[in-house]
């Protein structure tokens, strides 16, 4: 299964610029927003947590 990254501005847009870039699970995605479980810690988003960000923030990871 490939691994989808999102940057945390997705989740907190008051945390600046992009910050930190996390993996996630994409639980749902139809074509405009998307659930996504954090995979992993950012600096704002801990690991286990589900959100709702725009199905543009999700990307695929290199």
């Amino acid at each position: 299964m490939p691994m989808h990254v999102i940057d945390e501005k997705a989740v907190l847009p008051e945390t600046g610029q992009h910050g930190n870039t996390v993996p996630v699970r994409v639980l749902s995605d139809d074509g405009t927003t998307a659930r996504v479980q954090i995979e992993g810690c950012g600096i704002h988003l801990r690991q286990g947590a589900v959100h709702t960000v725009a199905s543009t923030a999700v990307r695929r990871s290199r």
